[in-house]
């Protein structure tokens, strides 16, 4: 019976040898802990942006009603002024650091340009078409948002 016998390695030639596997393992994970950082900061941005997008829309939507009531209330001047955007045209102000612009636009050459249903326009109604943009932030930044609501508002005075 022949004994084949291995070579052995000497202790000189085994040394070393798991440091580039245990370097290489910590790139790895310090690639995949860098990947999870990035992506809960994209997230958490991502977050905050929708919900300051979402105030900025009830931001403007508040400043709609507004519009409106102002409209309706006014009514009365709309018959002597024909114009019911009186006090509403031009406003601004801040709900909750969000600048509101209303702009109101009353001045229909009839009814039927300005309404865009034919019920509405069988009311002789009085009509006023307001925009209202809401933002927040400035220009160039990163949260800056905005929204803005268009609104056509038929009244017929009663």
């Amino acid at each position: 019976m022949i004994r084949q016998t291995r070579p052995r390695l000497r202790k000189k030639q085994i040394q070393g040898f798991s440091l580039p596997g245990a370097i290489f393992i910590i790139v790895v994970l310090a690639g995949i802990g860098v990947a999870m950082v990035n992506l809960s900061s994209t997230s958490s941005s991502t977050s905050a942006l929708n919900i300051l997008q979402s105030r900025a829309y009830y931001s403007a939507y508040s400043g709609a009603e507004w519009a409106i009531a102002n409209i309706v209330k006014n009514d009365n001047n709309y018959v002597s002024n024909n114009n019911s955007c009186n006090g509403v045209d031009g406003q601004s102000f801040n709900i909750d650091n969000f600048n509101i612009t209303v702009s109101c636009n009353s001045n229909c050459s009839s009814p039927a340009t300005c309404c865009h249903n034919t019920v509405d326009c069988q009311l002789s109604p009085r009509v006023s078409e307001v925009t209202v943009s809401a933002t927040s932030g400035n220009l160039g930044d990163i949260y800056r948002v905005g929204r803005t609501i268009q609104v056509t508002v038929s009244y017929d005075g009663s």
